[in-house]
């Protein structure tokens, strides 16, 4: 029982290093990958870009700025991540027969 906690708790605070990293390097975005963080306990790939874009500390790349420059492509940058995400699982879902 104990070890099944114990894995429960290690990936909890493994999925949410980036957004604890962006908290303590004080990143501009920290709250944005706070957010996409949550949806990144779905999807390796964007845990690793995540980790990536709060370990630099930049925002002034223009991909970055080109999603995120205003409150309203954040907003979209939320919802079209966590669309395709529940995409990707639909899909593999489907794919293994399990509708």
């Amino acid at each position: 029982m104990w070890l099944i906690w114990g894995g429960f708790v290690f990936l909890c605070v493994f999925n949410f290093l980036p957004a604890a990293v962006a908290y303590v390097n004080n990143h501009p975005d920290k709250h944005l990958l706070a957010v996409l963080n949550v949806v990144s306990l779905f999807s390796f790939a964007l845990w690793i870009a995540l980790m990536a874009w709060a370990a630099t500390g930049r925002t002034d790349h223009p991909m970055i700025r080109r999603f995120v420059g205003t409150p309203q492509k954040r907003a979209r940058l939320v919802g079209s991540v966590s669309a395709l995400v529940v995409a990707g699982f639909a899909g593999t879902a489907w794919s293994m027969n399990l509708f």
